[in-house]
């Protein structure tokens, strides 16, 4: 009886588990209480946090780039990677990237980062490792003129590359 029992357990434990829009949650009493989202999300919303060594990795990437080691940079991308910016979207081969990042740093005289945050997740459903980075980009072009971006950078990686890098940016308003 025992053992029918601990199976009954098992199916309803394994059957709870499904992702969906409505998720339970367990609230700071012990109490299960079911979320109902208004939306659903069109990939996995299961995560857990991430290996911290991809935010190393993105970081060490990012740093090639101020450092205007454009060849460092982009060794961190797969040999095929995606890029999306504003108005501005990549799919092809890690040479043909380096072309494209190299004329972006080029434009500019010096780079700086000054981040807020960042944070590394996994989606177990999907198998996908993300790092999201929240920060301010200074740059100061070839005539000292300088600007400043706010980015919010998704960026996936696999075997330890980046496969697609997801940059979002906030103009700030001008000086008055």
């Amino acid at each position: 009886m025992k053992i029918l029992m601990s199976f009954f357990a098992l199916i309803l434990l394994i059957s709870s588990c499904t992702n969906s829009a409505n998720q339970a949650n367990i609230d700071s009493s012990g109490e299960k209480d079911t979320i109902n989202y208004p939306f659903k999300t069109n990939s996995s919303a299961n995560y857990v946090p991430g290996d911290k060594k991809n935010i190393v990795l993105v970081l060490n990437c990012l740093q090639k780039y101020i450092d205007n080691d454009i060849k460092g940079c982009v060794s961190y991308f797969a040999d095929s990677a995606e890029f999306i910016a504003d108005r501005f979207d990549f799919k092809g081969s890690r040479d043909s990237l380096q072309t494209i990042i190299a004329a972006m740093r080029g434009a500019s005289a010096s780079v700086s980062k000054n981040f807020d945050t960042w944070a590394a997740l996994y989606y177990p459903d999907v198998n996908e490792n993300w790092v999201t980075l929240w920060y301010t980009e200074v740059m100061k072009d070839k005539n000292g003129k300088i600007d400043s971006i706010y980015y919010t950078d998704d960026v996936l990686l696999k075997n330890g590359k980046i496969v697609l890098y997801d940059e979002k940016q906030r103009l700030f308003p001008a000086k008055k």
